[in-house]
C-alpha cells in the first residue's frame, strides 16, 4: 500500500501565526485604522480574501488597504527560518526514505509557499504543493485536499492540520486526518488523532495506526 502525507503549512510546519497576526495589526496601528478583529484565532486557517473580509468586514476601503499591505509586507517580511519547527526535516526526511510522498496544502499565497520551501531548502521534499489563492473554493471547502491527494495518486492520504477550518476540509475530503495541538486554545475536535508535536508522526506511520 502506497501512503501520501498532506501537511498544511501555518502552523504546521511553521510557527507563523503570531508573526502575521502581529504585522496585521502593525499596519493598521501604522494607518491609525482599528480592524475588524484584533482576535488571533479569527484569523487562524484563513486564505489572504477570508482575513481581509475580517480585517474590514464592511468592505470600505478594503482593496485600496489589502494592495498598500503587500507593500507593507514587502518591508516587513517573516524569516522562515526563524518559524520552522524544529522537527519538520527529520520528519521529512524519514518519509522520504520510506518514499511516501508528501504534498503541502495551504491557504497561504504560492509566493509565500515557494519562499518557505527555499528559505529551509525543503523543496526536494515535496512530490506536489497547492496553494489555495489558487482556487476558486477555499477551506473548509475539500477541493484543495481532493487536488492533492489526486496529484499524490497514493492508495492511502492522510493530512496534518492545526485549524478547524483546515481540519474541516480535509475530513471532507474523507481524508484521516492529524491536529497538531497548538499553544493557544482551538478546536480541534474533529481531527481523527491529535499529535503533540510533528514527530508523532513518525508513530503513526511506524505504528500503521491509519490502516
Amino acid at each position: 500500500m502506497t501512503l501520501g502525507i498532506i501537511f498544511d503549512m501555518d502552523g504546521v510546519l511553521i510557527d507563523s501565526e503570531s508573526f502575521y497576526f502581529q504585522r496585521r495589526m502593525d499596519f493598521f496601528n501604522e494607518k491609525n485604522l482599528v480592524p475588524g478583529s484584533k482576535n488571533k484565532l479569527d484569523f487562524v486557517g484563513l486564505t489572504e480574501a477570508g482575513i481581509w473580509q475580517v480585517l474590514v468586514p464592511t468592505g470600505e476601503d478594503r482593496e485600496l488597504l489589502r494592495k498598500e499591505y503587500l507593500d507593507y509586507r514587502k518591508k516587513h517580511p517573516i524569516d522562515f527560518t526563524q518559524v520552522l519547527r524544529s522537527d519538520v526535516t527529520t520528519v521529512l526526511d524519514y518519509l522520504k526514505r520510506k518514499k511516501i510522498k508528501i504534498a503541502i496544502a495551504s491557504s497561504s499565497p504560492k509566493s509565500e509557499i515557494d519562499a518557505m520551501l527555499e528559505q529551509n531548502n525543503l523543496v526536494s521534499f515535496f512530490d506536489f504543493i497547492i496553494s489555495g489563492e489558487t482556487l476558486a473554493r477555499s477551506k473548509p471547502d475539500p477541493q484543495i485536499y481532493q487536488l492533492s491527494e489526486a496529484a499524490l495518486d497514493c492508495d492511502r492520504c492522510l493530512a496534518v492540520e492545526d485549524s478547524p477550518v483546515g481540519i474541516s476540509a480535509a475530513k471532507a475530503a474523507q481524508l484521516y486526518t492529524l491536529a497538531l495541538k497548538q499553544d493557544f486554545p482551538i478546536d480541534q475536535s474533529q481531527a481523527d488523532l491529535v499529535i503533540d508535536d510533528l514527530l508523532d508522526i513518525i508513530k503513526v506511520v511506524e505504528n500503521c495506526l491509519i490502516f
